[in-house]
C-alpha cells in the first residue's frame, strides 16, 4: 500500500483520512458541492430571450437556484451523519434533482423546444448514476468482511 511508503509519523493521519474519505460522507460532499455550484450558476441569471432551463415551467430560475443551493448545504452538514437514515433521505434529494433536470431537458427535447436538450440530459443522468453506484457498492471494508 503507498501509505506504508509514507513517513511513520504521516501514516496514522493519512491513514484516518482515507478511512473518512472512503465513507458515504464523501459522496455527500462532493454532490454537495456539485448542488452548490449549480445553484449559484442560476442565481441573479437573467433569461432574456425566455426560459433557460425547461424546469422553469413550474418555477422560476432564481427559485430553483435556491432549491439548488439548499439542497447542496444540506448534503454537505449531512456528511458528518452520513450513515443516518436523514442523510439517505437527503442524498436521495440531491440524486432526485439531477434526475428532474434530465427528464425535463430530455421531454423538452421531444417536445422540439430544445432539440440538443438530451446532451444536456446525459450530464446529469450521469451525476446521478454515479452517485447511486457510490453508496449502492458499500465500503471497501464491507466488500473485504463480506468476502471472508
Amino acid at each position: 500500500m503507498p501509505i506504508d511508503h509514507l513517513p511513520r509519523r504521516l501514516q496514522p493521519p493519512v491513514l484516518r483520512l482515507r478511512s473518512a474519505l472512503l465513507t458515504d460522507g464523501t459522496a455527500l460532499v462532493i454532490l454537495g458541492i456539485a448542488c452548490i455550484a449549480r445553484g449559484m450558476s442560476y442565481y441573479g441569471y437573467d433569461p432574456r430571450g425566455g426560459n433557460s432551463h425547461p424546469a422553469e415551467e413550474l418555477m422560476s430560475i432564481g427559485l430553483w437556484s435556491g432549491v439548488w443551493i439548499i439542497i447542496g448545504g444540506m448534503l454537505i452538514v449531512a456528511a458528518r451523519w452520513h450513515d443516518t437514515g436523514s442523510a439517505a433521505i437527503i442524498y436521495g434529494a440531491g440524486v432526485a434533482l439531477h434526475i428532474l433536470w434530465a427528464l425535463s431537458f430530455l421531454r423538452a427535447t421531444w417536445t422540439g423546444d430544445m432539440p440538443r436538450g438530451w446532451v444536456s440530459a446525459i450530464g446529469y443522468t450521469t451525476v446521478a448514476a454515479f452517485a447511486v453506484w457510490s453508496v449502492w457498492r458499500g465500503s471497501r471494508d464491507e466488500v473485504h468482511v463480506e468476502q471472508r
